[in-house]
Protein backbone atom coordinates (compact mmCIF):
# COMPACT_ATOMS: atom_id res chain seq x y z
CA UNK A 1 0.00 0.00 0.00
CA UNK A 2 2.78 2.37 0.45
CA UNK A 3 4.49 1.58 -2.48
CA UNK A 4 0.72 2.56 -4.29
CA UNK A 5 1.26 6.25 -2.20
CA UNK A 6 4.59 6.71 -3.24
CA UNK A 7 4.11 6.06 -6.68
CA UNK A 8 0.62 8.65 -6.68
CA UNK A 9 2.84 12.37 -6.57
CA UNK A 10 4.75 11.09 -9.36
CA UNK A 11 1.68 9.95 -11.51
CA UNK A 12 0.22 13.40 -10.52
CA UNK A 13 3.30 15.21 -11.80
CA UNK A 14 3.35 13.66 -14.91
CA UNK A 15 -0.22 14.12 -15.16
CA UNK A 16 0.24 17.53 -14.73
CA UNK A 17 2.90 17.91 -17.74
CA UNK A 18 0.81 16.81 -20.53
CA UNK A 19 -1.37 19.27 -21.97
CA UNK A 20 -4.25 19.68 -25.02
CA UNK A 21 -1.73 20.44 -28.36
CA UNK A 22 -2.92 23.32 -29.79
CA UNK A 23 -5.25 23.09 -32.74
CA UNK A 24 -3.45 23.87 -36.56
CA UNK A 25 -3.74 27.68 -38.06
CA UNK A 26 -7.10 27.39 -39.83
CA UNK A 27 -5.03 29.80 -42.53
CA UNK A 28 -1.88 27.74 -42.70
CA UNK A 29 -2.57 23.94 -43.46
CA UNK A 30 0.41 21.99 -42.56
CA UNK A 31 3.36 21.38 -45.30
CA UNK A 32 4.32 17.77 -45.82
CA UNK A 33 7.59 17.10 -45.07
CA UNK A 34 7.86 14.68 -47.90
CA UNK A 35 6.68 14.16 -51.33
CA UNK A 36 6.69 11.32 -53.81
CA UNK A 37 9.02 12.96 -56.02
CA UNK A 38 11.67 13.89 -53.58
CA UNK A 39 11.00 10.63 -51.18
CA UNK A 40 14.01 8.90 -50.52
CA UNK A 41 13.84 5.43 -52.81
CA UNK A 42 12.51 2.56 -51.19
CA UNK A 43 13.40 0.18 -49.13
CA UNK A 44 13.62 -3.86 -49.95
CA UNK A 45 10.59 -4.14 -47.90
CA UNK A 46 8.50 -2.20 -49.58
CA UNK A 47 9.78 -3.15 -52.63
CA UNK A 48 9.26 -6.45 -52.14
CA UNK A 49 5.64 -5.69 -50.92
CA UNK A 50 5.07 -3.48 -54.09
CA UNK A 51 6.04 -6.73 -55.98
CA UNK A 52 3.32 -9.13 -54.27
CA UNK A 53 1.05 -6.12 -55.06
CA UNK A 54 1.38 -5.95 -58.82
CA UNK A 55 1.26 -9.76 -58.96
CA UNK A 56 -1.65 -9.86 -57.23
CA UNK A 57 -3.04 -7.13 -59.78
CA UNK A 58 -2.40 -9.48 -62.54
CA UNK A 59 -3.69 -12.16 -61.21
CA UNK A 60 -7.27 -10.82 -60.63
CA UNK A 61 -6.88 -8.79 -64.30
CA UNK A 62 -6.56 -12.29 -65.61
CA UNK A 63 -8.77 -14.09 -63.85
CA UNK A 64 -11.18 -11.56 -64.37
CA UNK A 65 -10.51 -11.95 -68.44
CA UNK A 66 -10.82 -15.63 -67.66
CA UNK A 67 -14.27 -15.32 -66.49
CA UNK A 68 -15.44 -12.82 -69.25
CA UNK A 69 -14.01 -15.47 -71.84
CA UNK A 70 -16.17 -17.88 -69.93
CA UNK A 71 -19.27 -16.23 -69.78
CA UNK A 72 -18.56 -15.04 -73.31
CA UNK A 73 -18.72 -18.87 -74.92
CA UNK A 74 -21.24 -20.14 -72.68
CA UNK A 75 -23.44 -17.54 -73.83
CA UNK A 76 -22.45 -18.41 -77.20
CA UNK A 77 -23.72 -21.69 -76.73
CA UNK A 78 -26.95 -20.79 -75.00
CA UNK A 79 -27.69 -19.13 -78.43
Amino acid sequence: MSRALSLLPVLAVLLAACSEPTPPDPERPPVPKATSSSAAPASPITATANAYKDAARDAVDKTQAQAAEQARAAEQAAQ
